[in-house]
């Protein structure tokens, strides 16, 4: 597998210092067989979690309307969890006229400029190394705001914004704790991602 790899360095920096060393390890995996690896930036990685949430809050309520009690059951509104009921509130308040240019409308525009972005970076690259979550999970029990809850998919919104096909794969652990390796690959070519997480997998055996 001779694959072109980018590394995006923005994608790294995000990351904390122990996740980042062995997504490099990693990187320096594929240099080994070969490989040969470009550093790329990118500069909207600040957009993708409030351009991702804003669309998720309004899709999301826009399809839960159908679970209204009237054909059976009860209003979602009512046996929902906090985080969902957020997202419905929330998507709620989004929808309506007065804010649904200055918030909905612009998140679209957003999404629609990281599209570009990734397809201009991408278009020599064959798969894309990036950590899968910025930070290891905390512990059960411990109470996390909604922003610092939602700050886990800063690296995984991107591919679902962007409409690649990514995937994961255990790049290593720390105290235990299983590190991923993202991979990322232009529209439709979702083979690259699977060969190169098979090859991974066989390397680091």
């Amino acid at each position: 597998m001779k694959f072109k790899i980018g590394v995006v360095e923005e994608f790294l920096n995000v990351a904390d210092k122990k996740i980042r060393e062995i997504i490099e390890k990693s990187i320096e995996i594929f240099k080994d067989i070969g490989c040969e690896i470009e550093y790329l930036n990118y500069p909207y990685v600040d957009l993708a979690l409030p351009t991702y949430y804003l669309i998720n809050y309004v899709e999301f309520f826009s399809a839960t309307r159908r679970y209204d009690g009237r054909r059976y059951g009860y209003r979602i509104e009512e046996v929902c969890g906090e985080e969902v009921l957020r997202r419905i509130t929330i998507g709620s308040l989004i929808s309506q006229k007065e804010y649904s240019g200055k918030y909905y409308k612009k998140a679209l525009k957003a999404r629609n400029l990281m599209r570009k972005e990734m397809s201009r970076i991408l278009k020599d690259i064959d798969v894309i190394l990036a950590p899968t979550v910025p930070k290891l999970p905390h512990k059960l029990g411990e109470k996390l705001t909604p922003i610092e809850m939602y700050s886990y998919d800063v690296l995984t919104v991107i591919a679902n914004l962007c409409g690649l096909p990514a995937g994961t794969v255990k790049a290593g652990e720390i105290n235990g704790i299983p590190v991923g390796l993202q991979i990322m690959a232009k529209p439709f070519e979702d083979y690259k991602v699977i060969n190169a997480m098979i090859k991974f997998e066989e390397l680091i055996k």
